[in-house]
């Protein structure tokens, strides 16, 4: 058996070969992981990264050939992530790291468990069935290319206002919390929208009220916020809209997302990148009928740990 070298990550001294080992691993699973040196960075400032105990590197002839992480939430759920490279694969590294994680998941009394799986990866579906993990959901990423755009026409008595009009962050805390609950890949106990926020922009940030008042959606949109693989092209990009449970079936996601859509282009016209989690056939096809097309989908897959 191949003995691996398995240790915790330093990113002072790591983030390069790591930024290296993932994209050597992108480019044969085209997963559509980000691997770039700038992103690693940016995972510092993730809630609980904690390289000292959340996250390790695995090592064969001082090389870098397999990397695990957990993100443990508050709400007693973590997300895992394992990746091998293939030159190394069926030689148990991905177990050994998975077993790493679940340990830790238990050192945080992390109750549930997800991992983000490409569908088209049949290695990384069969290893997920062998772990006792089951699929709870999809995420992923579909593209729009520049085009004529229609109107959005909303609902009598509803109405749309962005964030600077209203300027209180609790609302948007609010709205990620009612307009994604019980949606696979969104936290469900969110306390501060300061990450949100920061990323997408106070402007782009779009609240949706229906007639009495309440709130009823959230849709955000970010101009030229997604870059294609070589870092140049950029597409805008926009984050599904989150409905609250009573309007998540009516269709609104096609006014919602055309809203966004028409303000991003009032910036400039580029492509639109939308990227979901744990919509529905139903919101996919609404997407679909505005012109997105799939590039990149993954399934969501979760476990209930002991």
């Amino acid at each position: 058996m191949t003995e691996f070298h398995i240790r915790h990550y330093h990113p002072e001294a790591d983030l390069s070969a790591l930024s290296q080992l993932l994209t050597e691993i992108e480019s044969v699973d085209r997963d559509g992981e980000e691997t770039s040196e700038e992103f690693l960075r940016s995972m510092l400032e993730w809630e609980n990264f904690d390289p000292d105990k959340n996250v390790w590197i695995a090592e064969l002839s001082g090389r870098f050939v397999g990397y695990g992480q957990i993100l443990p939430k508050s709400d007693h759920h973590c997300s895992m992530y394992v990746v091998v490279h293939p030159s190394q694969r069926r030689k148990g590294l991905g177990d050994q790291l998975l077993a790493l994680i679940l340990s830790r998941a238990r050192e945080t009394e992390s109750k549930y468990s997800l991992v983000y799986v490409n569908g088209k990866n049949a290695a990384s579906v069969a290893f997920m069935k062998r772990h006792g993990f089951e699929v709870a959901g999809t995420s992923g990423v579909m593209v729009a290319p520049l085009g004529d755009l229609p109107q959005a026409e909303i609902p009598v008595g509803y109405s749309i206002r962005r964030y600077p009009e209203l300027g209180d962050p609790q609302i948007v805390v609010q709205a990620l919390n009612d307009c994604y609950k019980d949606m696979v890949g969104h936290h469900q106990n969110v306390t501060s929208a300061d990450r949100y926020m920061d990323y997408y922009g106070n402007e782009g940030i779009h609240l949706l009220f229906d007639p009495v008042g309440r709130l009823a959606g959230v849709c955000a949109g970010k101009p030229q916020g997604k870059t294609d693989e070589s870092g140049r092209e950029a597409s805008d990009l926009l984050d599904a809209p989150g409905l609250t449970k009573e309007n998540r079936d009516r269709g609104f996601q096609r006014f919602l997302t055309l809203t966004v859509m028409n303000w991003l282009r009032g910036q400039g016209a580029h492509p639109v990148t939308l990227e979901y989690w744990g919509d529905d056939e139903k919101a996919l096809g609404i997407y679909r009928s505005l012109g997105f097309e799939m590039v990149n989908q993954q399934l969501t897959y979760h476990k209930e740990l002991e």
